[in-house]
């Protein structure tokens, strides 16, 4: 039985957070086969309330710490030391998943291959879904595959996957990286990455087109040079 762990940071967390975890409890995968670790990171209240009412409505496990110092690859990496599961899976918490996501997810990864999804854009739900710029290549890639030239749109962002604990190793995310955090740690942990293995189409990641989301608001091109 494989154990998975589901790392959520949230900074200022709305009512999308909500709707985040409600489609981590309507998951098919036996809630005793993963646990949810939650890290509040800046502001402690009045987010800290709210982050503990929305938990109080679910029934999947959980772990939930504030940390005070802000930066999405901080918390990604007090998550990571947290979390002491085989297989481990990143989640924004303004982005939704198909019922099926943490379960075929599962069948399909293992110590050397990374499991992928689909993944599809929505504005405001997911009944109105839109092209994403990694998932249009989804349906192109064998049921597995080990280039790494094929899959490299896979190494952009660490969504839309599951990944095993070992591939990570002693890899953290690079907190002077502002942009680019993302695609930086997976070509760092690629050299313990045999190749991928897909799921089923509707096997999807939702990414939330949310304005003023810090991974997907445009930047200056001198901050891009800079970078």
């Amino acid at each position: 039985m494989k154990s998975v762990a589901i790392l959520v940071p949230t900074y200022k967390p709305k009512d999308y957070f909500e709707k985040c975890l409600l489609a981590i409890e309507s998951q098919t995968l036996s809630k005793d086969n993963f646990c949810v670790y939650i890290a509040l990171n800046g502001q402690q209240l009045p987010y800290e309330n709210f982050v503990l009412n929305v938990l109080s409505k679910m029934s999947f496990r959980y772990k939930y710490l504030h940390i005070p110092k802000t930066g999405v690859s901080n918390a990604r990496n007090v998550l990571i030391e947290k979390s002491k599961e085989d297989f481990v899976v990143f989640l924004d918490d303004d982005d939704l998943l198909s019922e099926n996501y943490f379960e075929n997810l599962s069948n399909v990864t293992t110590n050397e291959y990374i499991g992928i999804s689909n993944i599809r854009n929505f504005e405001k739900d997911v009944s109105y879904l839109k092209e994403n710029y990694i998932g249009r290549i989804f349906k192109l890639l064998d049921d597995s595959e080990t280039s790494k030239y094929k899959i490299r749109k896979y190494f952009s962002s660490v969504w839309g996957k599951m990944i095993h604990r070992n591939m990570i190793g002693d890899i953290r995310f690079d907190e002077k990286v502002s942009k680019g955090e993302d695609s930086l740690f997976m070509s760092m942990i690629s050299k313990n990455v045999l190749g991928i293995r897909k799921t089923s189409d509707d096997t999807c990641y939702y990414v939330y087109e949310r304005i003023g989301s810090a991974t997907r608001k445009k930047t200056k091109i001198s901050s891009e040079i800079k970078t």
